[in-house]
């Protein structure tokens, strides 16, 4: 095994340096992999705020997360500088007691905090917060009570604090696309071409002695700008299709799979089984795309078709590498590396012919959409609006489809009879440009239904797509139920405000019976559709 193998296994989640211990805040313990790879985020910069504010202060602070988010790292990255301030909790899953449990440990944790005079920090997940709020001891009510609150409110007392990994999101909007400055950041501290850093140091003396292998390949893969975009590109991807959940020790779990192989990089980011973050990005690989020009490429490559503009891509790009990576005879390799490299130019660009094929339009709109909302842009804005309009009223009439044009909506059917009424929807700007609280997972949709305010509901990208899928003539089957049921219970809201009307109309055999109640009187009109 070369040298840069065993520097790798350290980024596995088996590695034994994968969990920040007590005892790594010891200053006479030996530097890890993880100090070099350590980067200042948000939180921690909000954290140490809090530090320095509290520190002659009788409070709780709580930093909250994930198991992986990093509450252990940053606690013992400041551990140095307040120690002698504050008393610490650092891992507030466990008990450190075989016949004790972790809100036990709390408890006495808590008791202890009352009877000294240092305030106290607590690094703790979601779940064992809320367990403490239900199972905690009747000592430690207050506490209990504040947590409650945060979960309730999300408001912090003056005595009792939280910071929560969750108000920290891994990306960000920039102008109209979604990247991430941390994921950028760790991918750069693995490959970075410098002495400080130990992987390409030893990548170096393994190139050095001539021990060379796929792993070495996958370092030099993975130092290219278009690869690194590509791979945050994809994260973003599937966090938004997908929930998928990113953590730190997740991700570097997730270099350590593409990059110890046994396959390159660009076969494993689509292939592999074990990882979880590429089971989702599996569901995006470029070879499952079925489109003419794709196709044909593929048939091509297998039939040995001469194509010399391919040839000299593929000799260009494989200067670079000690070993060569591309090969003619390989035509799905050739396609992930396209797609991989379709924002970026490289070699002779023979590329960027397929740059297209590979263009998730529903998404990228998304996106754009994200963006008009948090610049309040407000064409696109109208335009998603009549989109929804249009997919409630195809989804309502789903049996008397040509209802919507005339701008009325089912409300129940029987024996042939349909219930109708008409209904109004429209957008309330105002509370859209009053919203200012802006994230990449969704945007709030303020509708008005008769001039009645909807409840704000959270549109992400699953209920963007359906809402496209339901206007293109889709019909949600049993796969779309997590995301239909949320759109059902939109229309039982809508169909709710529309029961509450002086006009009812039934549609049976072609012919519509309008009821309306005027000034106590119901008139009765009929007519055929």
């Amino acid at each position: 095994m070369s040298q840069l193998q065993n520097l790798i296994l350290t980024l596995s989640k088996a590695s034994p340096q994968a969990v920040y211990t007590p005892k790594q805040l010891s200053d006479h313990e030996p530097k890890s992999i993880f100090d070099y790879l350590y980067i200042e985020t948000a939180i921690e910069k909000r954290y140490k705020e809090l530090l320095g504010e509290y520190r002659d202060s009788k409070v709780i602070i709580f930093l909250c997360g994930s198991s992986g988010d990093g509450k252990s790292a940053i606690i013992g990255q400041n551990q140095k500088y307040y120690g002698k301030y504050y008393d610490v909790h650092i891992d507030a899953t466990h008990s450190f007691k075989p016949d004790q449990s972790a809100v036990d440990a709390l408890n006495e944790k808590f008791s202890s905090y009352k009877q000294g005079n240092k305030p106290l920090v607590v690094g703790i997940n979601i779940g064992i917060l809320l367990n403490f709020a239900r199972e905690g001891s009747n000592e430690h009510e207050d506490i209990c009570h504040a947590i409650r609150d945060y979960i309730s409110h999300g408001t912090s007392s003056h005595d009792v604090m939280f910071i929560n990994f969750e108000d920290y999101s891994k990306f960000e909007m920039v102008h109209d696309h979604i990247t991430s400055s941390f994921i950028h950041q760790l991918i750069d501290k693995v490959t970075a071409p410098i002495d400080s850093n130990p992987f390409y140091k030893t990548f170096q003396e393994d190139q050095h002695n001539s021990i060379l292998g796929t792993v070495h390949k996958n370092f030099q893969l993975l130092q290219l700008e278009a690869i690194k975009n590509s791979i945050v590109e994809l994260l973003v991807t599937v966090h938004l299709k997908y929930d998928q959940f990113l953590t730190t020790r997740s991700l570097l779990d997730f270099f350590y799979t593409l990059l110890a192989g046994p396959e390159l990089l660009v076969h494993t980011l689509f292939d592999d089984t074990a990882n979880a973050i590429i089971e989702n990005i599996r569901k995006e690989d470029p070879c499952l795309l079925r489109t003419t020009k794709l196709d044909t490429f593929i048939l091509e490559r297998k039939s040995n078709k001469t194509d010399t503009e391919l040839n000299a891509f593929i000799d260009q790009f494989n200067a670079i590498f000690t070993v060569p990576i591309l090969s003619l005879n390989n035509p799905h390799l050739l396609v992930r590396v396209f797609y991989l490299f379709r924002n970026d130019t490289y070699a002779t660009n023979y590329h960027q012919q397929f740059k297209e094929e590979f263009q998730d339009q529903t998404t990228h709109d998304f996106i754009e959409l994200l963006y008009a909302h948090e610049q309040y842009n407000e064409k696109p804005i109208l335009d998603f609006y009549d989109k929804l309009e249009k997919a409630i009223l195809a989804y309502a009439n789903k049996q008397l489809p040509t209802l919507s044009a005339e701008g009325l909506i089912t409300l129940s059917e029987i024996n042939n009879y349909a219930l109708c009424t008409s209904v109004e929807f429209d957008p309330d700007l105002e509370a859209i440009k009053r919203h200012t609280k802006h994230h990449i997972h969704s945007f709030p949709c303020y509708l008005q239904v008769n001039d009645q305010p909807l409840e704000t509901i959270e549109i992400s990208l699953s209920m963007y797509k359906l809402i496209h899928a339901i206007n293109d003539g889709y019909r949600p089957n049993k796969h779309d139920r997590n995301t239909i049921v949320i759109f059902e219970e939109i229309l039982e809201r809508i169909i709710n405000f529309a029961k509450d009307t002086n006009k009812l109309i039934i549609v049976h055999n072609e012919q519509i019976y309008e009821f309306k109640d005027t000034a106590g009187k119901l008139k009765v009109k009929s007519h055929a559709r």
